[in-house]
């Protein structure tokens, strides 16, 4: 238990430096020395330095702490669903939820609802199209409990909603609708404002309570579905608790940051490298991996080709691909 401590403790401290040294890169890098004489500016209330503060506070602050934010819900969403479908492959991504999150945003956008239900017609839109396309590979593949016929069954359905996707976009008559819909497909967190980061916040909370109070029932389906419910536990009833949560967590950060591929599929195999299969243990450690993972993305999306910045998807999914390979070809060597 000691070292579980220790390096929960070393995971804190290196996502609170690596955040610290974030808000000094980019298109426009700043010194860690200047960092913190804005920071201790702002604490002492001393005048700040115009320019630096805006890019320091007002630009890279909010998209740094909703990276942060963001990865941990991804990675959190990726435990849920490797859990409820018993089968380590299984992620937001692969499983066409975020495709079916990007749907549901596309065409809030593309047929004027975003507008019309202002602020909250993305974010509605993006869940209803999460649940549909969960709830489609849970009725398709979650009661045949293969969880190589869940894997293709969730790439079918990524496929799919992809499709209806790029189908939207293409009956936009708007111009600016379509540049708007392309964001969803690559990723971005250049659009994070201060006003997005409480609703990220609420939703990291609202996660990790659920995955907290739900632990030992989540531990029970590690087990399997039969011995769980021979142990007494409503299974269907907490499968579509974890579907819920899940839609949520994937359509805020869907519609604030369009499709981040493959983050929540890698982390949680980072995660129990690092602890235990319990998910009380699992929980912090999936989340701060989680965040740490996003934030050096983040990072290195705004400094690779600067001043140009690379959409985070095309990133991490650069990035992810490769490990899903090579974890596919790890655990399916036998096929």
């Amino acid at each position: 238990m000691g070292k579980l401590w220790l390096r929960g403790m070393m995971l804190l401290a290196a996502l609170t430096a690596s955040m610290g040294l974030a808000l000094g890169m980019g298109s426009v890098p700043i010194p860690p020395e200047t960092i913190l004489q804005e920071i201790s500016a702002l604490v002492l209330g001393e005048p700040l330095e115009a320019s630096t503060s805006m890019i320091v506070f007002d630009i890279r602050a909010p998209r740094i702490l909703f990276a942060a934010m963001g990865g941990a819900l991804l990675s959190l969403t990726g435990l849920l669903m490797q859990t409820v479908s018993q089968n380590y492959l299984a992620d937001p991504y692969i499983l066409g939820v975020s495709s079916g999150a990007s749907t549901g945003a596309v065409l809030c956008l593309v047929t004027g609802a975003a507008q019309l239900f202002a602020p909250y017609g993305v974010y509605v839109g993006a869940f209803l199209g999460a649940a549909v396309a969960t709830a489609l590979v849970v009725k398709l593949a979650g009661s045949s409990g293969s969880p190589v016929k869940l894997v293709l069954m969730g790439m079918g359905i990524s496929a799919l909603f992809s499709a209806f996707t790029m189908l939207a976009i293409y009956g936009a008559k708007d111009e600016a609708q379509v540049r708007s819909a392309m964001f969803w497909l690559m990723g971005s967190l250049s659009g994070v404002q201060w006003s997005m980061v409480p609703v990220g916040a609420a939703m990291l909370f609202i996660t990790m309570l659920f995955i907290w109070l739900m632990r030992h029932e989540l531990d029970l389906i590690l087990l399997g579905r039969n011995e769980a419910r021979h142990l007494g536990m409503p299974v269907q009833r907490v499968q579509q608790l974890i579907v819920l949560v899940s839609s949520l967590a994937v359509a805020v950060v869907v519609a604030l940051s369009g499709i981040i591929g493959f983050v929540g599929l890698v982390v949680p195999h980072i995660a129990r490298s690092l602890s235990e299969s319990r998910h009380a243990v699992m929980l912090w450690f999936t989340a701060l991996t989680g965040a740490l993972v996003m934030v050096w993305a983040d990072a290195a999306a705004r400094t690779l080709f600067r001043p140009e910045e690379l959409p985070i998807g095309i990133l991490t999914a650069t990035l992810g691909a490769p490990v899903f390979m090579w974890i596919i070809s790890r655990k399916y060597k036998d096929y």
